[in-house]
C-alpha cells in the first residue's frame, strides 16, 4: 500500500491509540501487530480497529496495513466483533 502524506498522518495517530490501547490492556505492541490470537490480545486488536475506524476515520485496507498486513475483510470483522460485544 502507498501511503498519501494523508494516510501517513492517519497511520502515525494509529500508533499513538496502538500504544494507549497496550498500556491500558497490558499486552505488548508485538503481540497487538503480531498474529496472537488469544482472547485478550484479540480483543485489544477489535478496539484499535474500531478506534481507527471511528476516531480517525481510516480506510479498512490502510487499518490492515498498520495493523500488521491485515486484509480489509479482517478489519471489518473485527470491528463488527467490537461493536456487538
Amino acid at each position: 500500500m502507498v501511503l498519501t502524506p494523508h494516510h501517513f498522518a492517519i497511520a502515525r495517530k494509529m500508533h499513538e491509540i496502538i500504544r494507549e490501547t497496550a498500556e491500558k490492556h497490558n499486552i505488548s505492541t508485538e503481540h497487538l501487530l503480531g498474529h496472537n490470537r488469544r482472547r485478550g490480545v484479540a480483543w485489544a486488536r477489535f478496539e484499535i480497529m474500531w478506534r481507527a475506524r471511528h476516531e480517525l476515520g481510516a480506510p479498512y485496507q490502510l487499518i490492515g496495513h498498520v495493523l500488521g498486513g491485515r486484509d480489509h475483510s479482517t478489519i471489518m470483522h473485527g470491528i463488527a466483533r467490537y461493536e456487538n460485544r
